[in-house]
């Protein structure tokens, strides 16, 4: 399996925005896993490899019969932006990073910038001899009670590859099964992210 590691939640991600629901006393848990890839990796192959891995089967089956469950074409359709629902969670955002790709140039050039932008975006113009497109970089889903989220996200990394980011949010991390949970959710996190 891959090495994860746990790391901050990135400052300025959905999963960092995301605030408690109203009347909670308590802080929100957030945590935040990172794996690295050493080819292009793009958020709609992320969450189809996460939520179709060997990893998340079981919770597949779970969900399944409590009737929350979902099939493989659901996740691909989640990963494409077809459905805002998956299971058990439902979207609550997209973002959209906007990236600058050279069509012309001199001899054996090309660039590529990425700046992040909270929405696509695509009625923006791009220079002459530069085509703007637009791809997800971070997706954040609720469950259907409201207690928990999930993010994944993708952002390069700095040896040329992609870094894949999977984090939670729970709104009331104090209660006792919750906080017994934790541990466990911990491990849990980095076989979902590693099975990917």
């Amino acid at each position: 399996m891959a090495t994860i590691y746990a790391i901050p939640v990135p400052d300025g991600s959905l999963l960092a925005e995301f605030g408690p629901p109203p009347g909670v006393q308590s802080e929100p848990y957030r945590d935040c896993f990172m794996r690295r890839e050493s080819g292009a990796v793009s958020l709609e192959q992320l969450i189809e490899r996460f939520y179709c891995s060997w990893a998340f089967r079981p919770e597949r089956i779970a969900l399944g019969l409590i009737g929350r469950g979902a099939s493989s074409e659901d996740a691909r359709k989640l990963a494409r932006g077809e459905v805002e629902s998956f299971a058990a969670w439902t979207v609550i955002e997209r973002r959209h990073a906007n990236v600058l790709v050279a069509e012309h140039g001199p001899a054996g050039s090309a660039r590529a910038t990425a700046r992040p932008q909270a929405r696509e975006g695509r009625g923006d113009r791009a220079p002459d001899g530069v085509r703007k497109t637009n791809t997800h970089n971070e997706i954040l889903l609720q469950d259907f009670q409201g207690a928990t989220a999930s993010w994944l996200s993708v952002r390069p990394s700095a040896n040329g590859g992609t870094e894949l980011l999977f984090g939670s949010w729970v709104g009331k991390p104090d209660r006792g099964v919750v906080k017994a949970l934790m541990p466990f959710h911990r491990w849990y996190s980095r076989v979902l992210l590693g099975g990917v």
